[in-house]
């Protein structure tokens, strides 16, 4: 699969909207970029192992984990180390050992299930969504392999009917429970199978060849906005007819809300708008040409080739900010430039020393050999 500056764009925007959002909240939409980022990979993942299949199954699993294991593994591990430096010193996290066994294996978002859980640990509470996409890369190349074109088909429109159920079945055991709203809308809300829609809904690009159907990318797109806007303002308008309220930032989707079954509905929402927000990336057409350079700008794209780093690192030096500089700068915007500029020096020089000098052995023990050029994506 040729590289995309434009899907390095599509990062760089996600990542963009989940700092935003867990700065001070200053954008509440902006956990949706973890939607954005699920679809991604789905769309991405898939591409490449269909490319691939055709190799033995031997050689299919350890070029792909390979190749993962040396994205992930590295940057996710060294911070774990950081963390338990820090426990040693100052016992804090004080929950470190008790989390530790589902962090080191990338369970961590099912902790909730098992344990209960404050969602108030800022060293790990994001990693949720990076055990979820790791479960998902354990299973996805077999399915892949296993299934003919006409039986991904299959497997995905199950997988995006299925996820919605997952979500209301579990909705249903934790509420028998008698459970908080807020504990009941965080779990269902990190739970694997009620967030697989996510990457099955960015497989239907490759498996349904939809780059080749669609080629007025411009039109659905504008459909697809405009439907997940009215859904929102309509459940916006609900809030406030049940005496409550929510941020115009938030266009109508507060995250993890159980209220009016948000926590059912609305993840499928927002995961068809990026189905279609990736297709016009990647076929753009001669419309939106603003969005288009946008997308393509140089500063998204490097913000898009770190963004794993951002993402990792972004919680912590949050926290350093907020008891340390927060109240020497006063000025919320002022932090906020302040905030971005600390996560982005980390990220790059994460990347440039550690993540990138890793990512050059990708490709040299377990090449493609039906790929010549090695212009890949990451």
């Amino acid at each position: 699969m040729k590289y995309s500056k434009t899907l390095d764009g599509l990062r760089g925007i996600a990542i963009i909207m989940v700092m935003l959002f867990h700065f001070n909240f200053v954008f509440e939409f902006g956990w949706a970029g973890v939607q954005l980022f699920f679809v991604l990979s789905g769309y991405l993942i898939t591409s490449i192992l269909l490319e691939e299949k055709e190799n033995s199954l031997g050689y299919y699993l350890k070029r792909f984990y390979w190749r993962r294991t040396l994205r992930i593994f590295p940057l996710y591990y060294a911070y774990l180390v950081l963390v338990g430096i820090v426990f040693l010193i100052a016992k804090q996290p004080s929950d470190f050992l008790d989390l530790l066994p589902f962090l080191s294996t990338y369970t961590f978002n099912l902790y909730p299930l098992f344990k209960t859980y404050s969602y108030h640990d800022f060293y790990f509470t994001h990693f949720w969504s990076l055990s979820v996409e790791e479960q998902f890369y354990l299973i996805w190349p077999l399915v892949i392999f296993f299934s003919s074109q006409k039986q991904l088909r299959v497997v995905l429109i199950a997988i995006i009917v299925g996820a919605p159920i997952s979500r209301w079945l579990l909705d249903i055991l934790l509420q028998a429970k008698d459970l908080p709203d807020y504990y009941v809308g965080q779990t269902v809300y990190r739970f694997t199978l009620g967030q697989w829609d996510g990457f099955a809904i960015g497989a239907l690009i490759p498996v349904f060849g939809l780059t080749k159907r669609i080629t007025n990318t411009r039109a659905p797109l504008l459909y697809s906005l405009q439907g997940m806007l009215v859904i929102g303002f309509v459940n916006m308008y609900l809030y406030f007819e049940q005496g409550s309220s929510l941020s115009l930032s938030s266009l109508g989707y507060p995250i993890a809300e159980t209220a009016n079954g948000q926590h059912l509905w609305s993840y499928t929402v927002l995961n068809v708008f990026f189905l279609f927000l990736i297709l016009y990336a990647q076929n753009p057409g001669t419309g939106f040409s603003l969005l288009n350079r946008f997308l393509g700008s140089s500063w998204l794209v490097f913000t898009g080739k770190i963004s794993y780093g951002l993402y990792v690192y972004h919680w912590i030096i949050w926290m350093a900010y907020g008891k340390y500089l927060s109240p020497i700068v006063g000025s919320v915007w002022i932090g906020l430039v302040i905030y971005l500029s600390i996560c982005v020096i980390v990220a790059s020089v994460s990347f440039y020393l550690l993540e990138k000098p890793l990512l050059s052995w990708k490709d040299k023990l377990y090449y493609n050999v039906k790929e010549s050029d090695n212009n890949r994506l990451q």
